[in-house]
């Protein structure tokens, strides 16, 4: 300490409105993903301090349009702090001028890495070959959650009469499982709108086969069309099957959107309807998230979150994060038997047949089978 003294002599008095400067440096490791707009890295963050730690870093394309895009992101991300929400960590230019923006790493898969897993990936399923399902506990318990995320989101005072936030891309790759800590977090909110702004009505973002209808004719959205995307979400984790989306779906954008129109047009088929075994209440459930118009879905994230505790804890237990971290373990390996604690925290399976608690079969019912037969979405009733 007197030879730090000596070299820089003693530190300036602490005050209000000090301003002070640090930097990081970034490493980058391995892509995770890339996409039209840009590409998320998987990097190595190195503090001011020499502390490092790994984190996920998002770069844009550089247009003006992605650069404003990505510098919302960044705004919108800062200012949340969830659970359930991936953790904004830090945004700025690289010597190159890109932007980015530094988001905390979860340690997992997507949901769609989640299907696969358990064989019940988009190309299996339209061939009627899924291995087995998943348990529908463990679907709610992971929509409960997205949920949390959603329902703070809606509900954020960004300050000066500025309420809610609509994320507008929930969708399988966008929700990712911490499958060390059992944690469902929410990510992506480079498109998200402010609720009442009416600068982005009529404007189609986010991916087309988890568009609200509203979202596809260019009405006005708001909280409710959050909720039928995450209902899309729950239907496949169930099934298998996306009810707006054809075997063979179109490639381009045109061409996705009438495929969804047209699939609107016909009744949807409950997933206990489409699947032996599902239990009807959150069958139900699912229905209500995903109703065509926006006044006959659950008002709110929160209201939907009432029924779906209300399913998942009925016998005063149900599944929580160390259960949703056994659960993709088991999973994961699959001659592996469960240990006396995650017996304990999966307790709300079925284990009356063993391993079928954490695989179920998958079967079709005759009617969603002769759909698929036909190469038709069992997730519409197919005259």
């Amino acid at each position: 300490m007197p030879f730090m003294k000596r070299l820089f002599g003693d530190p300036p008095t602490l005050e209000k409105d000090t301003t002070f400067s640090s930097k990081s440096t970034y490493k980058l490791v391995s892509r995770l993903g890339r996409g039209g707009m840009g590409e998320v890295w998987k990097a190595e963050r190195t503090s001011a301090g020499g502390h490092t730690q790994t984190v996920a870093v998002k770069f844009l394309t550089e247009t003006t349009t992605g650069q404003a895009s990505l510098a919302a992101e960044a705004l919108r991300m800062s200012r949340l702090s969830h659970d359930n929400i991936v953790q904004y960590l830090d945004s700025g230019v690289d010597e190159s001028g890109r932007v980015f923006v530094a988001m905390s790493f979860v340690e997992g898969i997507d949901l769609d890495g989640l299907r696969d897993l358990c064989g019940v990936g988009t190309d299996r399923v339209h061939k009627a070959e899924a291995a087995h399902r998943l348990p529908e506990q463990i679907v709610g318990f992971i929509a409960f959650m997205t949920l949390r995320a959603l329902s703070y989101a809606h509900n954020y005072d960004f300050g000066g009469g500025v309420v809610g936030l609509v994320h507008r891309d929930v969708s399988p790759g966008n929700i990712l499982l911490d499958e060390n800590r059992g944690f469902v977090k929410l990510s992506d909110f480079g498109i998200a709108a402010v609720l009442g702004d009416t600068e982005g009505s009529g404007q189609i973002a986010g991916k087309v086969p988890y568009m609200a209808p509203e979202v596809l004719t260019g009405d006005p959205i708001d909280a409710r069309s959050d909720l039928y995307a995450l209902g899309l979400v729950v239907y496949e984790l169930l099934t298998g099957f996306n009810p707006n989306m054809r075997p063979a779906s179109s490639q381009s954008v045109i061409g996705a959107i009438t495929e969804v129109m047209l699939s609107l047009e016909k009744p949807m088929r409950p997933p206990h309807g489409l699947l032996a075994g599902i239990d009807e209440e959150i069958s139900r459930i699912t229905v209500k998230l995903l109703a065509r118009a926006p006044e006959e879905r659950y008002g709110s994230a929160d209201r939907a979150l009432e029924d779906l505790g209300a399913y998942l804890f009925n016998r005063g237990f149900g599944p929580t994060t160390t259960s949703l971290s056994d659960y993709l373990a088991l999973l994961r390996s699959p001659d592996a038997r469960p240990t006396p604690s995650a017996f304990n925290s999966l307790r709300f399976l079925d284990w009356t047949e063993g391993d079928k608690a954490v695989r179920p079969t998958w079967i079709l019912t005759p009617e969603a089978a002769a759909d698929v037969e036909r190469k038709l979405n069992p997730g519409r009733v197919n005259d």
